[in-house]
């Protein structure tokens, strides 16, 4: 070749920086990305979801494809994972939906489809984490759910009520779980005394209540005699106590689970 090709530098080569280059020369941080400190708490859950979509994704097909064989651990993570969401999702209220608007500008204002929206802006693909979310419960108590299936009025206004009577235990067994986790972690970070535990084991009891009082599990008893224990309680729980109350919940935890799968 005789000549070297046109896009070669060559020592009659000139070339001169861009006035404007120093704005692609920068580094970009986190704080180059949030513009108002009112915007970072909401970047902050956006991210513990994605992280919560993943986790879900990756537990749904262990558990389908049969890696994941304990029926008990597998219902008491989902419902864990379950209810960090909808803990985060209540934590959307309106001092942060402009911020969420700005992001996604087709979104509810029920947030009803927030996921949608979420997972599509940030190709985010986990459909049995999404289906999994939307239902509230995990795939081990599925079979609380009513099949719709057509028929008459009369037939479609029973399946109407057998439906919302099946979401209003959905959100019912999602508090339940979510009492049973701040309890034990109530107890593991040291919580003795009557006005730490009381209010704790009081909600517990009470949802448990309003979702079957006559349902009965391994373990129930015992937190009737916890809360009667605590109330009366003058002091603090003993070590040896506070240890025993921890076994007892988690002990209550799995039999709840188990009456679930048996209903």
């Amino acid at each position: 070749m005789s000549h070297p090709p046109e896009y070669a530098p060559t020592a009659s080569t000139s070339f001169t920086i861009s006035s404007k280059s120093t704005q692609f020369n920068q580094e970009i941080t986190r704080s180059s990305l949030i513009k108002s400190p009112s915007n970072k708490p909401v970047y902050n859950s956006l991210a513990e979801i994605s992280s919560i979509l993943t986790s879900i994704e990756m537990l749904e097909n262990s558990f389908l494809k049969d890696y994941t064989t304990d029926k008990e651990k597998y219902t008491s993570t989902a419902y864990r994972l379950i209810y960090q969401y909808q803990i985060i999702i209540k934590g959307f209220d309106e001092s942060k939906l402009p911020v969420l608007k700005s992001l996604f500008s087709n979104l509810n204002p029920d947030l009803s489809n927030f996921l949608a929206l979420f997972t599509s802006k940030f190709n985010i693909n986990c459909p049995q984490a999404v289906n999994r979310l939307l239902s509230g419960v995990p795939s081990t108590i599925d079979h609380l759910a009513i099949s719709t299936s057509g028929g008459g009025a009369a037939a479609n206004a029973a399946t109407a009520n057998a439906t919302a009577t099946t979401r209003a235990n959905a959100r019912l067994i999602a508090e339940i779980t979510g009492n049973f986790i701040t309890c034990m972690d109530a107890v593991k970070l040291n919580y003795k005394t009557r006005d730490q535990l009381h209010p704790l084991l009081s909600d517990l009891v009470v949802n448990l209540n309003e979702f079957n009082e006559t349902i009965e599990f391994n373990g129930k008893s015992k937190l009737i005699n916890w809360l009667i224990k605590i109330n009366n309680l003058e002091k603090e729980l003993s070590q040896e106590d506070s240890d025993l109350f921890l076994n007892d919940l988690d002990t209550a935890y799995k039999g709840f689970y188990e009456s679930l799968e048996n209903h």
